[in-house]
Parts: C-alpha cells; sequence; structure tokens
C-alpha cells in the first residue's frame, strides 16, 4: 500500500478530522475478514475476496475502540482480536 494515498474503506467516513488517522489493513484470515466487511457495511468486497481487501483496503483508527489499538511515535498497532465497531455518532465520543 506504500506509495498510495490511503483512505477508509468505510462508506462516508469523515476525512476532515483534526487528528491523524493511523490505518490498519483487512485482515487475511477469512473469518475475521468476514467480521470486518459486515461491521463496516461492505459486503460488495465478498466477492473479490480477503487478499484483494488486504492489499487494497484499509480502516482508521477510529472505528476502533482505543482497547483495540496501541499507537507509538514509530507506528500504531491492532489488536489480531480487533473488529471494527465504532460508526457515525460513535467516532466523535472518541476524540
Amino acid at each position: 500500500m506504500s506509495g498510495k494515498k490511503r483512505s477508509c474503506a468505510v462508506r462516508l467516513c469523515v476525512q476532515s478530522f483534526n487528528v491523524e488517522r493511523h490505518f490498519f489493513r483487512f485482515p487475511k484470515e477469512h473469518d475475521r475478514w468476514m467480521q470486518w466487511i459486515r461491521a463496516c457495511g461492505r459486503l460488495d468486497l465478498e466477492p473479490k475476496g480477503p487478499e484483494y481487501a488486504y492489499h487494497n483496503c484499509c480502516l482508521c483508527h477510529l472505528h476502533f475502540e482505543k482497547k483495540w489499538y496501541n499507537i507509538n511515535k514509530i507506528r500504531a498497532r491492532l489488536h489480531p482480536d480487533a473488529i471494527p465497531t465504532l460508526f457515525g455518532v460513535h467516532i466523535n465520543k472518541q476524540e
């Protein structure tokens, strides 16, 4: 994904937050990938498969509860069991 401008795969994800966003790739493991695409309403990715989503799609940290990720000076890391749960109004409560 390097060289590409990253954007969140969540439709209507507000891109104008005055906060640096960190992006996480979709998981390759089928069951977790299905949980992600269901949670963020991207069932259109199902025919393309987890490998496609892993290489071409990501979600920003604003869609995960803070308990699921750690951001340090070097990088952001997502817990392996994390599922996105924050959408719409819930994002504002996090900041």
